[in-house]
């Protein structure tokens, strides 16, 4: 699970509240997010000794997502990886009742820049970051076995 708390439609309808310092995400709703995460991995665990001829892989969207919140610059997002490309207004460009596509909303001139597409869904560029960074976490020999090619057209490079 990512960390719920940094969802712009949830830091819009949460505004008050135990944020993080760091990251500026609901400290509550994260913790929810790694305590579902722990308890999947134990999940996790007892189906590979129930099944050890089964290759079973988690895989870490929390901590990718978490990592480009906290250093959205290290990947090419702006500084404000909190507010939506796409939406209405105020600190997360996210309006509850003015949707992407709504009138009175507009699109941010550069989606690349941005985690969050629409304060709900990541943008294409922030989905190729969680997967090229699980990727590399789950799966180097397999990623690396690629052409620097193929890596750089999936955007892993």
């Amino acid at each position: 699970m990512i960390p719920l708390g940094c969802e712009p439609q949830l830091l819009a309808l949460y505004q008050s509240g135990d944020h993080d310092p760091a990251s500026g995400c609901i400290k509550p709703l994260n913790n929810l997010a790694e305590l579902h995460n722990r308890a999947l991995n134990g999940m996790l665990r007892e189906l590979r000794r129930a099944h050890p001829g089964t290759a079973i892989l988690y895989a870490d969207l929390y901590g990718a997502v978490a990592d480009l919140i906290v250093s959205p610059r290290k990947y090419g997002f702006r500084d404000e990886p909190l507010a939506a490309c796409c939406g209405g207004s105020g600190v997360y460009n996210f309006n509850m009742t003015a949707f992407c596509g709504a009138a009175g909303t507009a699109a941010c001139a550069d989606p690349s820049e941005y985690v969050s597409w629409d304060g709900v869904h990541f943008t294409e560029a922030a989905n190729r970051h969680t997967a090229c960074a699980t990727l590399k976490a789950n799966s180097p020999a397999l990623l690396s076995s690629w052409t620097a090619e193929a890596r750089r057209r999936i955007g892993c490079a």
